[in-house]
């Protein structure tokens, strides 16, 4: 499947997903890449896993509530501050996306629209498409062909469908 069939594809599941599992797909996709943002906050003392762990966990708890605005805009506030810019940190590159993605699932418990969840499949394939292109220079057509990548998108669809 190429990129420009799977993102299609992807969209359009995503858009007539409930509300319940397009949330579980975004606490899914976070819990992923978890591991990516941890990774570079020990490698670079800086950051905070525990609070990137915990926002994850409250959104767990509060998917199925609404949840004050206010509130959520002040657990964004607390992952865009301890969101790593590429412009300071050379291998930030997987844990902006891990932050954009529960920054993106705060934004869809706020407003409920689908493109935030496309958005957070994105941030999962973008960073499996970086690691590949970091190991092998590689192509576009030849990402789309590598094992990881294929594994990701069947993963996000199976998820979405």
């Amino acid at each position: 499947m190429t990129y420009q069939e799977f993102t299609r594809h992807f969209k359009h599941q995503t858009e007539t997903l409930s509300y319940h599992k397009q949330i579980n797909l975004a606490i899914a996709i976070c819990k992923r890449l978890f591991f990516d943002y941890q990774e570079f906050c020990d490698r670079n003392k800086f950051g905070n896993s525990d609070l990137f762990l915990d926002t994850i966990k409250f959104i767990e708890e509060f998917k199925n509530l609404k949840v004050d605005e206010e509130l959520l805009n002040e657990k964004i506030n607390q992952i865009q501050i301890i969101t790593p810019d590429i412009e300071d940190f050379v291998d930030a590159s997987y844990a902006l996306n891990s932050c954009v993605a529960v920054c993106e699932t705060l934004d869809f418990m706020i407003d409920s629209k689908s493109e935030h969840i496309y958005v957070i499949g994105t941030c999962l394939t973008d960073t499996v498409c970086f690691k590949i292109y970091e190991d092998d220079h590689m192509t576009e057509d030849q990402i789309d062909k590598k094992p990881e990548m294929i594994e990701a998108r069947k993963w996000l669809l199976a998820m979405s469908g």
